[in-house]
């Protein structure tokens, strides 16, 4: 197939940050979207919708305690549950999430985009004198998935962190005072999953908590793919020619700009010093394996003129974004797998895709 200047990806090879820490293989990585999150919920809780998914549930709870596979979760799986209504769903859903993945998680998308960078600069002009702090690609608990730090610490009035003090005086010894920690931890992140139940929604609408606000982000992302997609419908040559460059360019701006200016500072450039030519722009930003999962998916999605961008599709990128370049399997919806198939990502990463669960069970 003859490749269109500025309308895919110029076939460079990727660098991979070796800041970012990859686990151990076996076991393999294994996402699941939220839909098929919520399918082995309904196996797991008897729902009459979930006996198609009763043996897929079993082969997923065989695997992990196996340790054949893991299963992580997003920052995104917690913002998509959290826009749920319904209690009883959210905690069908927690507890089905809990018991496949332990609340393992894969680091967030703006934490990875940032060793990529570094990966990039380092590469194309010398190791940044401040190098980046080395990271695990997967952790564990909803303060890693959102890029955080994430552990309990003992206080004092005065705000001093005292844990040290405390583990060593406290009559239940330092494991006895980790293990109170670590429960409480568990308690939030089981709390952040399932959410309020709705005796507890009143109280917490009073601080300001509100399903509505949830939903608010990821339309307003949503918002300005469809700002996109109208400039397109005004000059349709676009479409047919160089827009992967509009949607990388877009995509540096809004997502990775500050990240990449901050690295060529501190290398004591200016950015207009790293791309003297267009096509070497090109090449730099398709060596970047998350970014292109990203450009490459908004590229497919706005060929078509047809297509009416929604906050999922704004979800599932940047889900894909975190986990296809850097997971063993991905299952996700059809749609979204359709849009990375045309664009080569599965073949570009060595990821295996998939959009069914049955399909799963011949993969772990």
């Amino acid at each position: 197939m003859r490749s269109r200047v500025g309308g895919d990806h110029t076939g460079v090879p990727y660098l991979w940050p070796t800041s970012l820490r990859l686990p151990r293989r076996p076991p393999k990585l294994v996402y699941l979207d939220l839909g098929h999150w919520i399918s082995l919920a309904k196996a797991s809780g008897g729902h009459a919708g979930g006996r198609d998914y009763a043996e897929a549930l079993t082969a997923c709870t065989d695997a992990a305690r196996a340790g054949r596979a893991v299963f992580p979760i997003s920052d995104t799986i917690y913002i998509e549950v959290g826009k749920i209504a319904s209690h009883r769903q959210r905690r069908d859903l927690r507890e089905v999430v809990e018991r496949l993945s332990g609340f393992k998680v894969v680091t967030a998308r703006h934490v990875i985009s940032a060793h990529e960078i570094e990966a990039l600069l380092n590469h194309l002009v010398a190791p940044n004198p401040q190098p980046i702090v080395e990271m695990d690609y997967l952790g564990w608990g909803v303060a890693r998935a959102l890029g955080l730090v994430g552990g309990f610490s003992v206080q004092s009035a005065a705000g001093e962190d005292v844990t040290a003090a405390v583990r060593a005086s406290h009559p239940l010894g330092p494991q006895g005072v980790d293990a109170l920690l670590g429960h409480a931890e568990l308690l939030l992140n089981r709390q952040v999953l399932e959410g309020p139940t709705p005796e507890e929604e009143p109280t917490l609408r009073e601080f300001g908590w509100h399903l509505a606000r949830i939903r608010e982000i990821g339309a307003k992302r949503a918002e300005q793919e469809i700002e996109q997609a109208a400039r397109f419908d005004e000059e349709p040559q676009w479409r047919r020619g160089r827009i992967r460059d509009v949607v990388a360019a877009r995509e540096i701006l809004i997502e990775v700009n500050e990240l990449l200016a901050r690295g060529v500072a501190e290398r004591g450039l200016a950015l207009e010093q790293l791309f003297p030519k267009p096509q070497d722009a090109r090449r730099a930003f398709d060596s970047m394996p998350s970014f292109d999962v990203a450009v490459s998916l908004k590229t497919e999605l706005h060929r078509d003129s047809n297509h009416r961008w929604t906050s999922n599709d704004i979800h599932d990128i940047d889900a894909l974004g975190s986990t296809l370049a850097y997971c063993d399997i991905v299952v996700t919806d059809k749609a979204i797998a359709s849009a990375a198939r045309r664009a080569r990502l599965p073949e570009r990463l060595g990821t295996t895709l998939l959009s069914s669960l049955h399909d799963l069970l011949a993969c772990i």
